[in-house]
């Protein structure tokens, strides 16, 4: 550990000295030209562009019908593609390369336009809006459209990194996406924190209730970073947004791709994608199989000091060795269309169906010691477990845009059905002190079955204001039903029946509802710019217990207001200030709610409260970013205080079990800085540095005891790519997380679907490192097919220890899943242009084809 902490501090000392000496800043508003990642030679184009717009008569605002449209290179003013506008006027130009075109469009008895434009990773979807003709006038002024790829892109509330060509997560999940990711750190269970703090987990841009597993990591398409989201978002998360981005190909024709692969220790996966687009229609379809076996251990050490409950009692000792085995089978599928009705009106339908299935076994060892170390009891516990789930979510979305370039109207509606169930035998066997059986083992079986239901609908307006202003509107309601049952038997030693225990079943259900309703408006004076928004989310929460006859009356919170403000100032030489400020709420999950005791595991009980409060978190943080040639950096200072934060406590309840509750703290602060260096260190290497230092506090007040729990801590990450000869692309990423106070985590958020791991006034989580290789060849012609070899955690060194001292307990707790896995990944892509989408009109007008200059329909794909 200390020889990976003198690495990466020497990378931050270079990477310090590397920025210091960065080369003279161009002129200002000139941003450095990208090439691809770490080649430093720029990779043929990507054919996704699509230029569309509406033409119509200056004079009678009429459509324009079968004009010549043509778009042609500046280079050269060779022909690229074009076409003949529709009898509405509509045109849209498809499945084109980057770069730096000019619009010629003429028509019989109009005056010839020109515009300038250019299509970038930005701006491959431009409406050029209604372009009015006019007779014997001049020329339209030109238009120009600009725009270049950074390192990472930094909006004014918003950071995107792009994540597709992230090998060390090929054939893995979302998961293993994320831990690539700057300013996201992920820990061996998939809980996912940014900035030592939970986020709320989007997928394309709404909430979900599937996990980070159960997404391929070959279907995402990016990532986007919100730490402190503006009121268009929902107010949930501690520290703000990740929301995954899907695929979903655009390119004309027919375009897929499909992939095997294959690692060690029983892991295998595959999949496709296909996408089909003429017309109206664009369809596209997804499916991925995996299978990956996965093996697990930990061991827990604790010492009990002088009785429990407050009554003397000698000191005793528990050790816990356990081992397990799980064999997961994940399906996910997707697919969907988008019908375009005309240029500006799109309906959008997809569906995703998502299964798993599990088979996992544990054997658990526990040996009881007195306060002499002196053996006096063991017991050797078997559990066999069958777990599935199924999760079916129907998107249904519509979208209006306006000739008016940027105003824009949506709607949206989720639907999201899910159910699971367990089936688990535990067979525990007492030992004498020396191994030998005692008595009888005690066979114990368990079944639960759950299912929700979870409803958005929304609906979005954006409308520019003036020349740099933009106001946004709108509202949202979300539904969430949650119903699950808990049965517990145990074998009659004597009769070899199952009786149901009715003290260790549960069943409960819940209801939430959120309406939310939020403005916000946004504009520029000179280099100044600033957003400002408040967002409103009345919260509504009812349960009940069935088999008790209880139920919790509808608690209906008074409506929160969560405003947020946005400051930036440009400076001169490609340099950016940035202020902002948000109000967050993190509700209680059903999990931390629940009223009831969990026994899976005798020793370590846990145990829902139903009187939880909601925590509220006041953020604020300062950001410099700063572009040179072939290094940008981005540095930000922030400060989060938190109100009622979720926590939980462990007391000894026996001589030898810790029972562990969900309470509200008293106090929570946290302040650090984030630090992120993307750099080009010679022609061909890519490197990406990211540092945060942070301090924490937190304070819990009992009627028993006050804990305090605080202390500095800093997370490091390092990615680098470099491009080597014959095709070849190597990477690594590695990642270290000093010691830190066990800070809050509900994995994922509420989102994510993940049972809460909060922040524990008790105990200190040791600190842990990894690092993840991988190589790519690229083969065939245009590089349509790849193999990718990838090693995670080369060192075996990822895993998790806790560290708990209490006057009434010590613990140290470690778990270790399987992480040094070695992957081969094949991937096809495949596709073919429809030359049907450009070939011209055959109608009364054919003759005007004449004035339209076209080489070959195909030309420049």
């Amino acid at each position: 550990m200390k020889k990976w902490y003198a690495v990466l501090a020497g990378f931050l000392l270079w990477q310090t000295a590397v920025l210091a000496q960065a080369p003279g800043t161009p002129a200002s508003g000139n941003r450095p030209a990208q090439t691809n990642g770490a080649s430093g030679q720029r990779p043929a184009m990507p054919q996704i562009g699509r230029l569309y717009g509406k033409l119509v008569d200056a004079q009678s605002g009429k459509p324009v019908e079968y004009a010549s449209v043509a778009l042609l290179k500046q280079k050269d003013s060779s022909v690229v593609t074009g076409m003949l506008t529709k009898p509405n006027g509509d045109f849209s130009l498809e499945n084109l390369p980057f770069g730096a075109f000019t619009m010629r469009i003429n028509f019989m008895g109009y005056t010839t336009v020109y515009k300038k434009v250019t299509i970038t990773p930005q701006t491959t979807d431009q409406d050029l809006g209604n372009i009015k003709l006019k007779a014997n006038t001049k020329v339209l002024q030109e238009v120009e459209i600009t725009g270049q790829k950074s390192a990472f892109t930094m909006g004014i509330d918003k950071k995107v990194f792009n994540v597709d060509r992230n090998l060390v997560s090929v054939g893995g999940t979302a998961t293993d996406v994320l831990k690539s990711v700057p300013a996201v750190n992920v820990d061996i269970d998939g809980n996912v924190t940014v900035r030592n703090a939970s986020p709320n987990i989007f997928v394309d841009g709404k909430p979900s209730t599937l996990t980070l597993d159960q997404i391929p990591a070959d279907a995402i398409e990016s990532v986007e970073l919100i730490t402190n989201p503006s009121a268009k978002y929902d107010a949930e998360g501690m520290s703000g947004i990740l929301n995954i981005v899907l695929k979903k190909n655009k390119k004309a024709g027919i375009n897929g791709m499909v992939m095997a692969g294959v690692g060690t220790g029983d892991k295998y996966n595959a999949g496709g994608n296909l996408n089909v687009r003429q017309g109206k229609f664009n369809v596209f379809a997804n499916y991925n199989i995996n299978a990956n076996r996965t093996v697990g251990e930990g061991t827990t050490h604790r010492t009990n000091f002088g009785g429990f409950n407050g009554t003397p009692g000698d000191t005793n000792y528990l050790f816990q060795n356990s081992d397990s085995r799980s064999q997961p089978l994940f399906q996910f599928g997707r697919f969907g269309l988008d019908y375009y009705l005309d240029n500006r009106n799109t309906i959008s339908i997809s569906q995703n169906i998502v299964a798993g299935d599990f088979k996992t076994s544990e054997n658990l060892q526990s040996i009881f010691s007195n306060s002499n170390k002196a053996v006096t009891a063991m017991n050797d516990r078997i559990n066999h477990s069958n777990f599935n789930f199924r999760n079916y979510t129907t998107q249904v979305g519509f979208k209006h845009t306006y000739a008016k370039p940027n105003k824009e109207w949506s709607g949206d509606f989720n639907y999201n059905r899910s159910s699971n169930g367990r089936d688990g035998d535990f067979n525990t066997q007492s030992l004498l002190p020396d191994g030998t059986p005692k008595g009888q083992p005690v066979l114990q079986n368990n079944n639960s079955d759950g299912k929700s239901t979870f409803i958005t609908i929304q609906t979005d307006y954006t409308n520019p204001i003036g020349k740099n202003g933009k106001l946004e509107l709108g509202a949202k309601a979300t539904f969430r039903d949650y119903s699950s049952i808990y049965k517990v038997y145990n074998q009659d030693t004597l009769t070899g029946k199952y009786n149901f225990v009715d003290s260790l079943s549960n069943d409960y259900k819940y209801n939430e509802q959120i309406y939310a309703g939020y403005v916000n408006y946004a504009n520029t004076v000179g280099n100044f710019g600033y957003q400002a928004g408040l967002r409103v989310e009345q919260y509504v929460y009812a349960g009940e217990i069935p088999s008790q006859q209880k139920k919790y009356s509808p608690t209906k919170a008074a409506p929160g207001f969560f405003p947020s403000l946005y400051l930036s100032q440009k400076l001169k030489h490609d340099q950016e200030l940035q202020l902002n400020y948000s109000r967050r709420v993190n509700r209680p999950n059903f999990f931390q709610l629940i009223p009831y005791r969990d026994y899976t595991d005798p020793q370590n009980q846990r145990e829902g409260n139903p009187n939880l409060k909601p925590e509220f978190t006041n953020s604020l943080e300062f950001s410099y970013v700063k572009n040179w040639t072939n290094v940008n950096f981005l540095g930000t200072l922030y400060f989060r205080n938190t109100n009622n934060m979720i926590s939980t406590i462990s007391t000894p309840i026996g001589k030898d079990t810790l029972l562990t509750q969900f309470v509200n703290a008293n106090k929570n602060n946290s302040y650090g800085a984030e630090l992120t260096v993307k750099n080009q260190i010679i022609k061909g290497w890519d490197l990406t540095t990211n540092v945060n230092l942070y301090q924490s506090e937190l304070q819990v007040r009992t009627a028993k005891e006050n804990f305090n729990n605080k202390g500095f801590s800093w997370f490091a990450k390092i990615n680098s790519e470099t491009k080597l000869p014959a095709n070849f692309t190597f990477q690594v990423n590695a990642t270290y997380q000093a010691p830190t106070i066990a800070l809050p985590n509900n994995g994922g958020g509420r989102g994510g679907g993940f049972m809460m791991v909060p922040a524990s006034a008790q105990g200190m989580i040791k600190g842990f490192s990894s690092v993840d290789v991988a190589v790519r060849k690229d083969f065939l012609k245009n590089k349509a097919a790849s193999l990718t070899l990838s090693l995670s955690d080369v060192f075996n060194t990822r895993q998790y220890e806790l560290d708990q001292t209490t006057p009434s307990f010590w613990q140290d707790y470690i778990r270790k899943r399987e992480s040094r896995i070695l992957k081969l990944q094949f991937s096809y892509r495949f596709g073919k242009f429809d030359s049907q989408l450009f070939k011209r009109n055959k109608n009364k007008k054919q003759d005007n084809d004449s004035n339209m200059q076209m080489g070959d329909p195909g030309q420049g794909f």
